[in-house]
């Protein structure tokens, strides 16, 4: 029913129509009992005959009316009066933003303080499950004062009206049934809904982000952004018609152009998740300094003028603009220089960084905003990405990257890639918001290293071939180069894709090389690799006209480099120490493209001799063992008898060796001096020799040697196609050892037996990674620890033939170990830092009790390593991390603002 100044609905008398539309027509009104003026909207009175439809609005009614926000037009009853049905609604006075961009482009300091309020309405109303399904410029007013006002929230759902075949790109509210588009039902304005809803599919709140995108679009452009000649024609648009980027305003900040992409992307998986991101977007780009214009210069080929390609009025101009330049540079003012500023980043207790596996550890996006860092997951052993805005005092883990590590960055900085360690390894990618990760590929083998080009390629390196390409959107990964086998290639590694060039850098190292190569070029268009002469890792090209890259010493070089011709011009030069570098070849630093350098220093752990051996009693005192300092302790086993220790030490070459630490005379003595890694010792049960796993000669086996030193290491055995080979326990007759096998990221448990002609059998070969194992004293049952139910978890089943599997810890365990009488078994609890013991009936039957805490202590683990042991009188050896009692005392992020300078002053280029 129409109503009439004078007319009075209720309280409310009539003034003034307003408007009318799709969506029932609007009165301005006087509120009587409450003195204010109202806004009615009168609903079309298809509503008064339909009482289904009327219910369900009323149910909408009520949760859009729970709205309060300073720009959200509010929804203030619902009046019911004979046929007639209303909403009373905030009245707000001012010009649609519609009516604003009919007059032009909006100036972007102008626009940014509108946007940034939508976004803030958008957030709240998302915050409380409401969708607005139709943002548009004429849903929004813009007050004499500046504020916003976001009109008719969640009403596109409430309201269905006929579809009215008015002006295509500027439709009123429009619905389809479900029976028109068999998909469900399209509501919206047709030149701002998103692909989803142009397709009859739900919206979501990325569907209102959508909306905020072309809003933000036309207000920058002052034209829309889909347009057509009729309805149809808008939709076709929506769903397949790209943006033309060079329309928006030269001027438009690289964080708003950024804001625009991610909210304008189709695949709603893909889009802006949240329209907080949104803001703080605009907030980035309200705060940064506009950048005076420059003139850049490029090398070109020196003609001779009446060579060159222009006509006489060219020339004359050419030479007056060439006088007018020269005038400005000797009137200009001196450059004011920049300086470099260096400080450190401390990550919270609750997202520590730490070094994890074999890839890089830290990133920074390519605007040198965020900075992506691995860290433990708040629960288990399993690896974390973290997020840290370089301007913000606190980081958080990015939801959707558990289990993530070795991270990469998109070249707009909405992706960050990341490395899973399954079986086959992954490779996946989320939003550096955090939402549901996309897997993009299965490698071949380990992953060592990724690279994210602006054509949307990624290049990743593999620990047993090549160098691979799989599209940023994911699929088959395409091999990009093999081996050269009569060169020695045992690895392409750590590429980095050159912008601008379709070239990568890699490394290509062999079996006899630990934590170096050789760096290399490809070029993609000929496929030509291009050795230059080079040993290092981690090579990186940055636009000063620098090859960065690191050494195995844990410094950083940089060497003038040519990209178009791929050659080296100049010497290298050393320019950062204690930087992390793994025997991988993976360095812990990230230059971004304006020159923010990030890395992190110090060995693996971030300990560079900083960690612990203690006794753990029954009672869970903690006692450092005596006259054993502080140093770089990877494992450790007691001997039988308790009187020795066999430790793991890593050195500064990035290896380790096999030490013997006499308990009653507190001396401390190498077994093994190899260059190579010798690690995870094992005392035999009589205490007179240790077996220990080495990829001595460049190929992993077993080694046994006397363990007061005498002889030499003999060789058990050699598995050219394992990583490593760890032993774990013996199988209480000492002729038969339990060794974990491991393959790429895939750990099988397997027997050895020790005498004759020695040869791996499987035990236990699953879909799962199985490792950490020990034979119970009786040698009935084994303990280990697999990640079947999806986190590391401690099971315990018969031995040698299996089953009767029980699960033993309840919420998450790692690294199983018996107690001398077999009577009890205790476990790390490595998510909250703790050593924890079961009491355990053994026999023809197994039992098991409730888990206890012994000791809540910082546990050092790595790699498959044994961090702690039980001795004969039940008392714990384990190693400990430092506490955090300072600033220094755990792995930082150093950061280096405007480090280009830095490098262009210490590594001219010619």
């Amino acid at each position: 029913m129409a109503l009439k100044p004078g007319s009075k609905l209720g309280v409310y008398e009539v003034t003034a129509k307003i408007g009318a539309g799709g969506m029932g027509e609007v009165y301005r009104a006087h509120d009587t009992t409450l003195d204010r003026d109202v806004a009615i909207k009168v609903l079309p009175d298809a509503f008064a005959t339909d009482p289904e439809r009327l219910a369900r609005f009323e149910r909408e009614a009520k949760v859009l009316a729970s709205l309060n926000h300073p720009n959200i037009a509010a929804i203030y009853g619902l009046e019911k009066s004979d046929d007639t049905r209303a909403l009373i609604l905030e009245l707000v006075e001012g010009p649609t933003l519609q009516d604003r961009i009919a007059k032009g482009p909006i100036p972007l300091d102008e626009a940014l303080p509108i946007a940034r309020q939508i976004a803030e309405a958008l957030e709240a109303a998302h915050e409380q499950g409401i969708i607005h399904r139709d943002l548009k410029p004429a849903n929004v007013k813009v007050k004499d004062d500046g504020t916003v006002k976001v009109l008719d929230f969640g009403l596109a759902k409430a309201l269905q009206p006929e579809l009215s075949d008015l002006d295509a790109a500027n439709s009123p509210t429009m619905t389809m049934t479900a029976a028109a588009t068999k998909m469900g039902v399209i509501m919206g304005t047709a030149a701002y809904m998103s692909p989803e809803q142009a397709a009859g599919k739900p919206a979501d709140r990325r569907s209102d982000n959508w909306s905020f995108g072309v809003v933000l679009w036309e207000m920058l452009t002052g034209q829309q952004l889909f347009t057509g000649e009729s309805i149809s024609h808008v939709l076709a648009a929506v769903l397949r018609a790209d943006p033309e980027w060079s329309a928006l305003p030269a001027k438009t900040p690289p964080a708003i152009r950024r804001l625009l992409r991610r909210c304008l992307e189709r695949n709603a998986k893909q889009r802006l998740p949240d329209a907080a991101m949104a803001r703080l977007e605009i907030d980035d780009a309200d705060a940064a300094p506009e950048m005076p214009a420059g003139v850049v210069t490029l090398p070109v080929p020196q003609l001779a003028l009446w060579q060159r390609p222009v006509g006489v009025a060219a020339i004359a101009i050419g030479t007056l603009l060439a006088g007018a330049l020269g005038v400005w540079a000797v009137a200009r003012p001196d450059p004011v220089p920049v300086d470099v500023m260096r400080f450190t980043i401390d990550p919270p207790n609750d997202a520590p960084l730490s070094f994890i596996g074999a890839p890089h550890d830290l990133v920074i996006s390519p605007d040198g905003r965020q900075i992506i860092y691995d860290g433990p997951a708040p629960s288990a052993s399993r690896p974390q990405l973290n997020l840290r805005p370089i301007d913000q005092p606190v980081a958080s883990p990015i939801r959707g990257a558990e289990d993530g590590f070795g991270p990469f960055v998109s070249p707009d900085g909405s992706w960050v890639g990341h490395i899973v360690q399954s079986r086959p390894t992954v490779l996946r990618k989320v939003s550096i918001f955090g939402g549901p990760p996309v897997t993009l590929t299965e490698a071949p083998s380990d992953i060592r290293g990724a690279s994210w080009g602006t054509d949307d390629q990624i290049v990743f390196g593999t620990t047993r071939g090549g160098l691979f390409r799989v599209s940023g959107g994911g699929g088959e990964a395409q091999p990009l180069t093999t081996l050269d086998a009569e060169q020695g290639d045992d690895s392409h590694t750590w590429p980095f894709i050159i912008p601008g060039r379709d070239a990568v850098l890699f490394v290509i190292s062999t079996g006899e090389i630990r934590g170096t190569g050789q760096l290399a070029a490809l070029d993609l268009d000929t496929e030509e690799v291009t050795r230059l002469g080079l040993a290092g890792v981690s090579p990186h090209w940055v636009s000063t006209g620098h090859l960065v890259y690191a050494a195995d010493d844990r410094s950083v070089w940089a060497v003038p480099f040519d990209a178009a011709s791929l050659a080296v011009t100049g010497n290298p030069v050393p320019l950062l120490e204690d930087v992390m570098v793994k025997s991988s070849g993976a360095a812990d630093f990230s230059i971004s493209d304006d020159g923010r350098l990030v890395y992190a220093g110090g060995t693996i752990g971030g300990t560079a001799a900083g960690l612990t051996v203690a006794w753990v009693d029954g009672d869970g005192r903690v006692e450092p063992v005596a006259d054993l300092a502080e140093a770089t302790y990877l494992s450790v086993d007691l001997s039988p008898d308790g009187r020795s220790l066999a430790l793991e030490l890593g050195d500064s070459e990035l290896s380790s060796d096999i030490w013997i630490y006499d308990l009653a005379r507190g001396t401390l003595n190498p077994l093994t001096t190899d260059p190579a890694d010798d690690f995870s010792p094992l005392w035999t049960l009589d205490g007179r020799q240790i077996v220990f796993g080495s990829d001595r000669g460049g190929t992993n086996g077993l080694y046994r040697r006397n363990a007061d030193g005498t002889g030499e290491a003999e060789l058990l055995l050699t598995d050219r196609d394992a990583t490593t080979l760890v032993p774990n326990s013996w199988a209480r007759d000492e002729g038969t050892l339990v060794v974990i096998r491991r393959i790429e990221s895939t750990n099988s448990m397997m027997l050895l037996p020790v005498e004759g002609e020695p040869a791996l059998e499987p035990l236990l070969d699953s879909q799962f990674s199985e490792t950490r194992a020990g034979v119970s004293p009786d040698g009935e049952w084994i303990a280990y620890e697999s990640d079947r139910a999806g986190r590391s978890e401690i099971y315990v089943e018969r031995f040698p033939d299996l089953g009767d599997r029980q699960l033993v810890s309840t919420d998450g365990g790692q690294q199983p170990r018996w107690s001398p009488d077999g009577q009890e078994l205790f476990y790390l609890d490595l998510g909250a830092s703790r050593l924890m013991v079961v009491p355990i009936t053994t026999g023809s039957e197994l039992t098991v009790g409730s888990p206890r805490t012994l000791v809540e202590a910082p546990v050092f683990d790595f790699a498959g390593r044994s961090a702690y042991d039980v001795g004969p009188d039940g008392r714990v050896v384990i190693i400990l991390l430092p506490p955090r009692t300072s600033a220094g005392a755990s792995p930082q992020i150093h950061v280096v603002l405007n480090w280009f300078e830095e490098l262009l002053e210490r590594v001219p280029v010619p």
